[in-house]
């Protein structure tokens, strides 16, 4: 009875490591899952994947679109940013039915039907292009995907999401130990058997009275076959058996270890929480309105590549001296100092060029906090070819979801600026309104107040509340520059000076300690008239280049546009408003009107 229950012990030890092995083998659960959609009866020029889609499970995404003639652009952003450049147009929509599990897709009309090419948007994180796009991307919560050709084509028509799933088998670890452990109590049962066995056939003393007679003791081979007794009266044989049958535990304890204790899929999990080891649809998760910041309105790397691009337009268009290649990616008083440059480059090659964005690394990069449009962004770039040419500021600007970032102000800046106390670019800074009252002065008032400084000086009523320090620029166009200027011109022409301030908008963006910085424009503009009749005002130099007027006996107007980046303290503070950078030239020169 003891060989029968050691024998089923052994059997339920073989049984149960059997069925831990299946686990791994004939039970095991899918590595992933896949669902495909297909939009062939749709003739929308733009597809996009909702973050829930994306997200349908858990897990890297691995995504792959055919089904276009045409070159397929795909691309992923925030989805806000994706909705916002989608506009209005008609799409193809697909999203997760949690009920199925599956992608579904659904054709959402619009008022357009056609669509710029989303290509090289500056909104998109990363692009993919090619006749058949096969990627992985982990997709945050709030990344959406957009798929298209070149705007006017149908979207690509088939699109399949594959989600890894896990394949842990916590039940592995406790079959397989269970089955070593009962495969021990088997071979102690065993050898238990064995050796109550051997007892059994131990010498027994005969029943009857008398003693039989004694015959002679014959001598037995020694022979392996035969064994010895030992001292416990076991034959070696038997013991070389029990030693062999003994000898498999450790190999069945190695083997069973390693299988069932070298991965934690193998075991039960405690409950954590981590979505990444589920394998059923998820859903995403949304936060309160109110409860957080507006995002940040790009990323570092995206900032890092919209300057690439922005570089890239700007040596093409300093090359071909082309003003129409440049506002591709400069607008406003950056746009227009350059441009002028440009013209009077055509007659004086001598010209001086205006502050130029150099090839480097993004030193400061502060986007505007906002998911709508127009939005701004602030960077300082270093040039990574010299160390002796001073850094610039750049403040971009995108007017809507589908223009790129442009050039909106550039300045150089001086060398005493320090650039503190303003957020990471992960988080961003809020943008101000021109008008607000919480600085020192409003952003509105620093062309015209800094305006007065240039003309006054030290006697103008606004110089409280300007650093002089480290302000160079007061050398170069300042009163002292005006008076000089006004001393070299003959008795028979006189020389006026005025200020407007420009018309492009101020751009101001909150640092942490309540104050700003602030972008402005000023136009400093320069009258020379004669004072006699008959008298002439001959021009030259730039003057000349852009007006195209050699001498005139109306009288010569010429205007400057500068370009200002201070730093503006709060309202209450002890500091001054600091001139942290500026850019100036002549914009444009024409003959007096009478």
């Amino acid at each position: 009875m003891r060989f029968v229950i050691a024998v089923i012990t052994l059997v339920v030890a073989a049984l149960l490591v059997l069925l831990g092995l299946a686990q791994r083998t004939v039970f095991a659960p899918p590595s992933s899952v896949t669902s495909s959609v297909s939009t062939t009866k749709s003739d929308a020029t733009l597809t996009v994947i909702s973050a829930k889609a994306l997200k349908g499970y858990a897990g890297r995404e691995h995504i792959v679109i055919s089904g276009s003639d045409q070159t397929i652009m795909a691309a992923y952003g925030r989805t806000s940013d994706i909705k916002g450049w989608v506009g209005d147009a008609t799409y193809n929509s697909v999203t997760f039915d949690k009920t199925t599990g599956k992608l579904v897709t659904k054709k959402i009309s619009g008022s357009e039907t056609t669509v710029p090419n989303p290509h090289g948007s500056d909104l998109w994180y990363q692009e993919y292009r090619g006749s058949t796009l096969d990627f992985s991307l982990d997709a945050p919560s709030d990344i959406s995907l957009i798929i298209a050709t070149d705007g006017t084509h149908p979207a690509p028509s088939s699109i399949s999401v594959t989600w890894p799933l896990s394949t842990a088998t916590p039940l592995v670890g406790p079959l397989i130990s269970a089955g070593l452990l009962v495969f021990l109590i088997g071979i102690l049962l065993f050898v238990w058997a064995i050796l109550h066995h051997r007892r059994l056939r131990g010498p027994r003393r005969s029943s009857g009275g008398g003693r039989g007679p004694k015959l002679p003791r014959s001598e037995r081979p020694r022979s392996v076959r035969s064994g010895r007794r030992t001292a416990l009266g076991i034959e070696s044989g038997s013991k070389r058996r029990t030693r062999r049958i003994i000898a498999v535990v450790p190999v069945v304890v190695v083997a069973s270890v390693a299988l069932a204790g070298c991965s934690p899929d193998y075991w039960p999990q405690p409950a954590s929480g981590d979505a990444s080891s589920q394998a059923t649809p998820t859903a995403t998760a949304t936060t309160a309105p109110g409860n957080q910041l507006q995002p940040p309105a790009i990323t570092q790397t995206q900032a890092t590549d919209i300057m690439q691009r922005v570089v890239s337009v700007e040596n093409v268009a300093d090359k071909y001296s082309s003003a129409r290649v440049l506002g591709g990616r400069f607008e406003g008083p950056a746009l227009a100092q350059r441009s002028a440059y440009y013209t009077i480059k055509k007659t004086d090659k001598t010209a001086a060029a205006p502050v130029t964005i150099p090839e480097g690394k993004l030193t400061l990069t502060l986007p505007q906090q906002t998911d709508t449009w127009p939005r701004t962004v602030f960077v300082v770039v270093q040039s990574s070819t010299s160390t002796t040419t001073a850094p610039v500021g750049v403040m971009l600007k995108q007017d809507s979801a589908r223009d790129p970032y442009k050039v909106d102000y550039l300045v150089g800046l001086e060398a005493q600026a320090k650039l503190t106390n303003l957020p990471p670019a992960s988080l961003g800074a809020a943008r101000l309104a021109p008008d607000v009252k919480l600085l020192l002065v409003q952003p509105d008032a620093l062309a015209a107040d800094y305006a007065d400084i240039l003309k006054n000086a030290d006697a103008s009523d606004f110089a409280k509340y300007f650093d002089a320090t480290g302000d160079t620029l007061r050398d170069k166009i300042g009163r002292p520059y005006k008076l000089a200027k006004a001393a070299k011109l003959p008795s028979t022409a006189k020389i006026a000076y005025t200020s407007a301030v420009g018309s492009e908008p101020s751009i101001a963006l909150a640092t942490n300690d309540a104050g700003a910085i602030v972008s402005v424009s000023l136009n400093e503009i320069e009258t020379v008239t004669p004072t006699k009749a008959g008298a002439e005002v001959n021009t030259e130099g730039e003057v000349k280049s852009l007006s195209g007027v050699a001498k005139s006996t109306k009288g010569i107007t010429a205007t400057y546009g500068v370009q200002l980046l201070f730093s503006v303290p709060p309202v209450g503070s002890k500091d001054k408003v600091e001139l942290l950078g500026f850019s100036q030239g002549l914009i444009s020169a024409k003959e007096v009107s009478k």
